[in-house]
């Protein structure tokens, strides 16, 4: 569920700061890495495939403003995502984040490979992705930037526990779900909820 606690934010901020100094096969804590990739999909789209059927997903036009506007294009990046170890401890993924998403693409079906990266091995249970800019095209071609609160979006991501191996590739889908945006008093808002998993 999306969350806008300022006190995480700041916390998780200092930390992909760290993490965006590290590269290679070096880890936030100085020693050895496993490879982390992550998929951006649709858990509806997932969903209308796994059961055989068409339709159903949920897309950008869903929602209109005052003026009957709606979305034709948003743009969202992703600044930085973190995983929670069995410790309790977030650990920033170090990769080349931050990067511009299309997320029309992804909604209407289009997988889309978020930067590889890199975590110290050990088992993680909880992703949290810091997204920090939002820009939308309407019906008219109007532009709009939504403005972040707080400095940013940050999406914490229950996960089943997964484990990252030295010198290993673990692959993760982190798919959107529900209504990404949603209209508030004529104003479009961005409320992003995910859903992740590992991929075998």
């Amino acid at each position: 569920m999306s969350q806008r606690n300022p006190a995480l934010l700041t916390f998780v901020s200092a930390l992909a700061l760290l993490g965006s100094a590290c590269s290679g096969t070096d880890s936030v804590t100085g020693g050895s890495s496993g490879n982390v990739r992550i998929t951006l999909a649709s858990a509806t789209q997932a969903a209308t495939l796994a059961s055989g059927t068409s339709g159903g997903m949920t897309t950008l036009d869903d929602d209109h403003d005052d003026a009957g506007r709606s979305i034709t294009a948003a743009a969202v990046t992703f600044s930085s995502i973190l995983a929670r170890n069995l410790a309790g401890e977030l650990v920033p993924i170090a990769s080349a984040l931050p990067v511009t998403i299309d997320l029309k693409s992804v909604l209407e079906g289009r997988q889309v490979d978020l930067p590889a990266g890199t975590l110290p091995p050990g088992s993680y249970d909880q992703l949290v992705v810091v997204m920090t800019r939002v820009e939308l095209t309407l019906t008219d071609g109007t532009h709009i930037a939504i403005t972040p609160p707080g400095g940013g979006w940050t999406a914490i991501v229950p996960t089943a526990p997964f484990s990252v191996v030295e010198g290993g590739i673990t692959t993760l889908e982190l798919r959107l779900r529900g209504d990404v945006f949603d209209v508030i008093d004529g104003d479009f808002e961005f409320d992003p909820e995910f859903d992740c998993s590992r991929r075998d």
